[in-house]
């Protein structure tokens, strides 16, 4: 398994979902090689954490220097800015090579189509099949967020993100033995273009432990919460810090007017500049960086929200909105993909007004919370046991046959 960073801590969407996804297959009795990229050196416990879930696991390094940067200068020229980055070359490809052959895997999974490159190279170079998990529909997402782009440094850089993508993206879902698509709305758009590769998989929840006797239900006795409106989410991509924007100059006003004493906390990773000012100069709001625990974020408000408007795929914010057990007030967005069993736990407001209203009406008579077992039915490990039935018929054919072909009494 290739991932496109590394996964832990799980503090942004991208990562939890891959984290899960290995802790279910841990749990499943899936023997994982984790590789990732990450900028940093490891501290002990991230070492012990990632060990504990994963067979053996390899840290890649990014482009580093004059000559780092001179090759992805070049690799522009036919790749996207974030896939040059990804780009294995030299000693470190060498090792990588021996290490995965060493492992002799059943298959290379790419964890992000931006992991393509060296996802193929292994999968040509070793003879092994390759899959895809399509976490997006990329080249769509980069032109959205260059078109949110809010300063001349941004755009460019989202310029050379999105350039080469659609080409470089459609050719990898296309030579893959198959793809799994986070979102059945995403799955569809490739469907409709002619793939006949790709398959659903659902992201998964994680729920809150609750004792034996309890009943099924979200709503358990937790301590009164700090704030009335939770925020969560990385503040550092332009569609997510255009949306707390949104909702700190179009709808905090409005909540004021209404409960002047309203407090708002938002909590996320690697904040930019502007967030970090407007949340200093906003009273009552309160500016949490890089927090360990996302259930505890949204657990410490009565609402949560997700004011960002632009974006594909499957938001994790939503899930885990769903298993804080809290009133959800989201853009539209924020339901794309989900089953329609349960979006209708999600308040969705379009415009300052309508957002700010049904904020004011959850924080006056809360609305009913989503069902455990719900959630578990629709998001739950199960999507992980039906991905690995469906990749094991596509590896090993000849063993579904076999097997299907033997009476009940033999099989059990």
């Amino acid at each position: 398994m290739i991932a496109v960073e590394i996964p832990y801590p799980a503090n942004h969407g991208g990562r939890i979902d891959i984290w899960r996804r290995v802790k279910a297959l841990r749990a499943l009795g899936v023997d994982v090689q984790l590789i990732f990229w990450s900028k940093h050196s490891l501290d002990p416990a991230t070492v012990a954490m990632i060990q504990s879930h994963v067979t053996e696991f390899h840290r890649l390094r990014y482009p580093e220097g004059k000559r780092g940067a001179l090759r992805r200068l070049w690799d522009l020229q036919a790749y996207p800015l974030e896939v040059t980055s990804r780009i294995v070359r030299g000693q470190q490809w060498q090792q990588l090579r021996r290490a995965v052959a060493a492992f002799k895997p059943d298959v290379v999974m790419a964890d992000h189509v931006h992991c393509g490159v060296v996802a193929e190279a292994l999968s040509q170079a070793l003879s092994v099949p390759m899959i895809v998990r399509s976490h997006n529909i990329e080249h769509l997402h980069y032109r959205d967020m260059l078109a949110a782009a809010p300063n001349l440094k941004s755009k460019v850089r989202r310029f050379f993100s999105q350039n080469h993508f659609e080409r470089f993206e459609t050719g990898i879902l296309q030579r893959c033995l198959a793809f799994y698509d986070i979102s059945s709305v995403d799955l569809q758009f490739w469907r409709d273009r002619g793939f006949r590769n790709g398959h659903l998989l659902p992201p998964l929840i994680e729920l809150p432990e609750l004792p034996a006797d309890h009943a099924a239900s979200l709503a358990d006795s937790a301590d009164e919460p700090a704030y009335d409106v939770v925020f969560l989410g990385n503040l550092r991509t332009e569609n997510n810090v255009t949306g707390v924007q949104w909702f700190l100059d179009r709808v905090l006003p409005l909540l004021r007017a209404q409960k002047p004493d309203v407090r708002v906390l938002i909590a996320g990773s690697e904040p930019v500049d502007w967030i970090a000012a407007a949340c200093e100069r906003a009273a009552n709001v309160t500016l949490l960086p890089d927090p360990p625990n996302a259930l505890a974020v949204y657990r410490s408000g009565r609402v949560c929200i997700d004011p960002v408007a632009v974006g594909r795929g499957v938001s994790m914010k939503s899930l885990d909105m769903l298993a804080a057990g809290r009133p959800i007030v989201s853009f539209g967005k924020g339901t794309s993909g989900l089953p329609e069993a349960v979006k209708g736990y999600f308040r969705v407001a379009p415009e300052p007004a309508a957002f700010a209203r049904e904020i004011l009406d959850c924080l006056a008579q809360p609305p009913a919370l989503p069902d455990r077992d719900l959630l578990m039915a629709e998001l739950g490990r199960g999507s992980i046991e039906r991905f690995l039935a469906h990749l094991n018929g596509l590896l090993f054919p000849e063993r579904v046959a076999v097997t299907s072909g033997r009476s009940t009494e033999k099989q059990g």
